[in-house]
């Protein structure tokens, strides 16, 4: 078979064709290996992202041959939290407190890249919280009527004095050996743990409406010779200086609730609480479901330490006060891990726990025959002292010799020097009622039909007259080699009157039940004290 001509031109035009393609092919190939601008154009991973307050993500640039310089727009919003890769290419994008909108734009050369942030308020029932742990928030029924928003806020300076200080310590003290005294007269043996903070607080808010002998009353217990006003300010400015700690977590949290239709709080009260302990303020019906609500409350301000503090609200409780704080603060300089060791129990047990230890120069107390260890949370602002009883003495018998003038002048007297230490993992709850504590303390009419809290309730209104039914105070600590987790809660159940009758290294190795607090180093407050007589 032959071809024309005609023909054998055609196919000489194709193979022309096809040779050309081949290297016009070639050299786009070999021009985008040595020439970047004919590669694959960098694009991000994401051109949007949705995070809750707090939460993190990843986003990268894809193609990326030269440095990325990452930006924000808007940094209360979102922000670069660290980048990484050879041309830092990966970026973690972490949202901020406030819900909004913001790109985070990636430079490349002349190229900017953006991709579109949208930060939401996490939703109650969900998980919200720091980048250490999830805080979980339960929502409050309807039926909790929040009226907080009608009162404003005005926190008083972070000021003190020596009066405040001797006070608060003697009170603390005293309502530790009190309540160690309570627990072994019903039998009850074990760890121990309080927070006075808490405890004056909640009387604190319940004082602001105390008239009369009723007032006198708290004023003595608590503040010796301040005033309810004076108490009230140095107390706020204590709290408020704890709470702004940005290197520990010090969460105090106030609330007032008042049964709806029966029980009329006066707006001077709601008013200076407010103002002084930022207290909300709640009309609820006081059933099965306010309870829910109460300790809903509680759990969402003890950062899900502590679940619940009310059982149940009798038909003459008409009015609740509470205070719950939340502490978690990291060591300072963290111990290097655990170790197996003996802890001897207070009935003579030995058990292997999990146990800590360094040998440093550190500041120490001497107490009542007694060492403790400073051990100093982040920031140096709070502190841990554990103090080894002395010997021959169990911790119950320790505390009994302590007062609240001894405390502070050991805290203040503190020594620096090479010591030795040992500390076990513990964690453990603790629950007490206080009524009868604080009516042996002298706070005695505030418990009776004689109570005065006429500058609380509103009487023309209606309302009846009330007095202190109970103190309910509990507590939770978590303490192991990173730091301490510990909370508190106090609530003040209020009822319409009726009668109620209320070199070489020294050793400070707590290898045997002693006592512990953890302190304001300004003015060696114990914020919580109590003991450990066993570990778990």
């Amino acid at each position: 078979m032959t071809t024309t001509l005609h023909e054998n031109k055609a196919l000489k035009r194709i193979l022309t064709a096809l040779i050309c393609a081949v290297i016009a092919a070639a050299v786009l190939f070999a021009a985008a290996v040595t020439n970047p601008s004919y590669a694959a154009k960098p694009k991000l991973s994401k051109k949007t992202i949705t995070l809750k307050v707090k939460k993190t993500a990843t986003i990268k640039v894809k193609n990326a041959k030269k440095k990325v310089k990452w930006s924000t727009t808007n940094k209360k919003i979102a922000t670069i939290k660290k980048t990484k890769g050879k041309y830092r290419q990966t970026a973690t994008i972490k949202a901020g407190k406030k819900k909004g909108t913001c790109y985070i734009k990636a430079k490349i050369g002349k190229k900017t890249l953006k991709c579109k942030v949208k930060v939401k308020k996490t939703k109650t029932g969900t998980s919200t919280g720091s980048d250490e742990r999830e805080i979980v928030i339960r929502p409050l029924s309807s039926s909790s009527v929040d009226l907080s928003g009608k009162y404003k806020y005005e926190p008083a300076a972070a000021a003190t004095s020596q009066g405040f200080i001797n006070a608060a310590a003697d009170f603390s003290i005293d309502l530790l050996k009190r309540t160690q005294a309570s627990d072994l007269a019903k039998g009850k043996k074990g760890n121990l743990l309080i927070s006075p903070d808490s405890v004056m607080t909640a009387l604190a808010m319940m004082e602001n409406g105390a008239v009369g002998n009723t007032l006198t009353e708290m004023e003595q217990t608590m503040g010796g010779s301040l005033t309810a006003l004076q108490f009230n300010n140095y107390l706020s400015g204590l709290n408020s200086r704890l709470s702004g700690s940005k290197d520990v977590i010090y969460s105090i949290a106030n609330s007032i609730w008042a049964r709806k239709g029966v029980m009329t709080v006066k707006d001077g009260f709601l008013k200076t609480n407010k103002n002084l302990h930022n207290a909300e303020f709640y009309e609820a019906p006081f059933n099965n479901t306010t309870v829910a609500d109460m300790n809903n409350w509680v759990f969402n301000n003890t950062r899900n330490m502590i679940d619940k503090v009310i059982d149940r609200l009798e038909s003459d409780v008409c009015l609740v006060v509470m205070n719950a704080i939340a502490f978690e603060g990291k060591w300072a300089a963290p111990f290097n891990g655990t170790f197996k060791a003996d802890f001897t129990d207070a009935n003579g047990a030995v058990k292997q726990v999990d146990m800590m230890g360094e040998t440093e120069n550190m500041n120490y107390i001497e107490l009542a025959g007694g060492l403790g260890f400073v051990k100093y949370y982040k920031g140096g602002k709070t502190a841990f002292v554990g103090i080894l009883p002395p010997a021959g003495k169990t911790s119950d018998e320790f505390i009994t010799m302590l007062s609240g003038e001894a405390f502070i002048n050991a805290w203040n007297a503190k020594k620096t020097g090479l010591v030795s230490i040992r500390l076990p993992k513990f964690s453990y709850d603790y629950e007490t009622s206080m009524a009868s504590v604080l009516y042996e303390m002298g706070m005695q009419t505030a418990f009776t039909d004689s109570a005065d809290f006429s500058g609380l309730t509103d009487m023309d209104a209606g309302s009846p007259a009330i007095k202190i039914d109970d103190v309910i105070h509990k507590t939770h600590i978590e303490l192991d080699e990173n730091g301490t987790k510990a909370a508190a809660v106090t609530a003040v159940v209020a009822k319409a009157s009726a009668a109620y009758p209320p070199e070489d290294p020294i050793r400070i190795h707590l290898t045997r039940p002693f006592v512990y607090a953890i302190v304001d180093v300004d003015t060696g407050l114990p914020l919580f004290i109590g003991d450990t007589e066993s570990i778990k």
